[in-house]
This record gives structure tokens, C-alpha cells and sequence, in this order.
């Protein structure tokens, strides 16, 4: 299991960056603020906003992420 899964899981990995950055582009190329707004209550959220900060944070916590092997109970370099 051990060969498949790390390059699974090396691969896949940059998919949330790019995701991240596609998300803020289309939000910031497709939408615009104040357009809609959701409120509960006293709470007034912009959604242009609430997704620009929701895919800027997928990006940078995927840009900062590591690959650890040993995460995922792979011992070395040589199981690819």
C-alpha cells in the first residue's frame, strides 16, 4: 500500500493551492461586493467576502503545508 498511496498523496496535494487561487480569481473576476448579502439576525455577511477569505485560507494553508511521509506510515523515499 505503502509505493501507491505516496505518490497519491504527493500528487494531489498542490490541488488545494491551485483550487485556492482559482477560487479567488473567479471570485474576484465574477462577483462583486455588496450584490449578496446573507443576514441572520443582527449579522450581515457579504458572500463576495466570506469566499474570498475561504479560498485566500485554503491557499495559504495549502501553500504552507509539508509532506511528511512518516505521516502516513512510510518510512523512506525508496517505497516510490
Amino acid at each position: 500500500m505503502g509505493p501507491w498511496f505516496r505518490l497519491y498523496a504527493k500528487r494531489y496535494t498542490d490541488h488545494y493551492a491551485v483550487l485556492g487561487l482559482a477560487g479567488v480569481a473567479a471570485t474576484v473576476a465574477l462577483a462583486e461586493p455588496g450584490v449578496h448579502v446573507v443576514a441572520v439576525g443582527p449579522l450581515r455577511v457579504d458572500a463576495f467576502y466570506s469566499s474570498l477569505v475561504c479560498f485566500g485560507l485554503l491557499f495559504v494553508l495549502s501553500a504552507t503545508d509539508r509532506y511528511d511521509p512518516a505521516d502516513y506510515g512510510l518510512d523512506s523515499e525508496s517505497d516510490e
